[in-house]
């Protein structure tokens, strides 16, 4: 352990950029997390709405990130990421601030929509602007520290969501209410730190615009994107709602809940931690493949539980497997292609993972107002393993290729 850490320390010189940005990311991460993993779902049902409804908010935003991807590309590429990203943070704040003020169904759509565009901003703009400010023997480095950096705001933002509503008395729809308010503006502290950025060189947006079309007529760029869409589909049907599988099925306060979603985020900085050392040994590849599957049964056991603390330890070691491989797969995903098309890619694999995440949301949202809340568990284990053989195929044709290009 402490030479992983040694080496974190070793690399961790990045530029001010890079931590500027970190810092907006770390606020954003944690707003996005007391919304999602603790207060939203939990305050809608308190309202009286059913899963179907809950669902479907989820669907939208998840579905309007997935189509904003790509124009928000090339939107980034014309005014530049400091300005998008600063414009995707307003629109997030008003979209979180609408959904919790009224009670609309049509409005909450509405402002879930918006907050969706906002949220597409930075999933668009996080990976390629951390590949295009640090040297590219440090990115797998980068990519680990920042991806930490955001699990530490999830667990700030999952646990407070939880305690906050207590200390004020209770679970009620005002306090509810209440305490997404002071989310929803607390999220518009990241424009402190976005406002110190230094306006970067902005794209030929017209050239940019043709890369995406270019990128879709290479079967590695198609393949990845279909991995993405199979693993982004699965993750819809289970983790937006295990904050309600929590609250409804085991019986648990928000506190809790709050709580149990923190210690997920715990595994998956314990995990992120080692992806560096564990990728230089087994190698990037065969990383994410191994963390994957060990995760499926982990996956399957969180469905028949039944007790609250076994949950809790096998959603932690869930939640560990299948997140720690993230840094390694972000990495891998940025070099398949040249400088000028990360921000291409990037959109590609946010409309491709999000869309896929919005309808499956739907769909659970469905199947466990009707059927049950287990079901969508096992699809999502076959979905994840169908995943894994493609990827596995994918790298191990790119491993052969290059292999033929030597001997040749």
């Amino acid at each position: 352990m402490s030479n992983i850490l040694y080496r974190f320390k070793h690399n961790g010189s990045f530029s001010k950029q890079v931590k500027l940005y970190m810092s907006n990311t770390f606020i954003s991460y944690l707003v996005m997390s007391a919304f999602a993993n603790v207060l939203q779902g939990i305050y809608f049902k308190g309202l009286g709405f059913e899963e179907g409804f809950i669902g479907n908010v989820i669907a939208l935003k998840t579905v309007l990130i997935g189509l904003s991807a790509v124009p928000v590309g090339m939107l980034s590429d014309i005014i530049g990421r400091k300005r998008a990203v600063m414009l995707g943070v307003i629109i997030s704040s008003l979209g979180y601030l609408g959904q919790c003020v009224f009670t609309s169904q049509l409005l909450i759509y509405f402002f879930a929509c918006l907050n969706g565009i906002g949220s597409a901003v930075m999933y668009v703009n996080d990976a390629p602007f951390l590949a295009e400010n640090c040297e590219e023997e440090k990115r797998i480095n980068l990519f680990s520290i920042n991806f930490i950096i955001n699990q530490l705001a999830s667990i700030f933002g999952s646990y407070s969501g939880g305690r906050i509503p207590e200390l004020f008395g209770g679970e009620s729809i005002s306090i509810l209410r209440g305490t997404q308010v002071f989310f929803a503006l607390l999220a518009l502290l990241a424009l402190v730190p976005l406002c110190k950025i230094k306006n970067e060189k902005k794209s030929d947006s017209i050239r940019r615009a043709g890369s995406f079309f270019s990128l879709l007529k290479r079967k590695n760029v198609v393949l990845i994107i279909i991995y993405n869409m199979l693993i982004g589909f699965g993750a819809g049907l289970v983790i937006p709602f295990f904050n309600l599988f929590l609250h409804y099925k085991l019986n648990v306060g928000t506190g809790v809940v709050g709580t149990i979603m923190a210690y997920s985020q715990v595994a998956t900085i314990i995990g992120a931690f080692l992806v560096p050392y564990v990728s230089k040994k087994l190698g990037r590849v065969f990383t994410v493949q191994l963390c994957q599957v060990l995760s499926i049964p982990f996956l399957l056991i969180i469905s028949i539980a039944g007790n609250v603390w076994l949950t809790t330890f096998v959603f932690f070691m869930r939640s560990a497997l299948m997140n720690m491989a993230q840094p390694a797969l972000q990495s891998l995903t940025m070099e398949i292609v040249g400088d000028e098309e990360r921000s291409a890619l990037s959109s590609l694999m946010n409309l491709s993972n999000h869309i896929t995440r919005g309808i499956s949301a739907s769909v659970a949202g469905f199947i466990m107002a009707n059927i049950s809340y287990e079901l969508p568990y096992y699809i999502t284990a076959v979905l994840y393993i169908t995943a894994i053989l493609l990827f596995a195929r994918i790298f191990d044709s790119g491993k052969k290729k290059n292999q033929a290009s030597m001997t040749e």
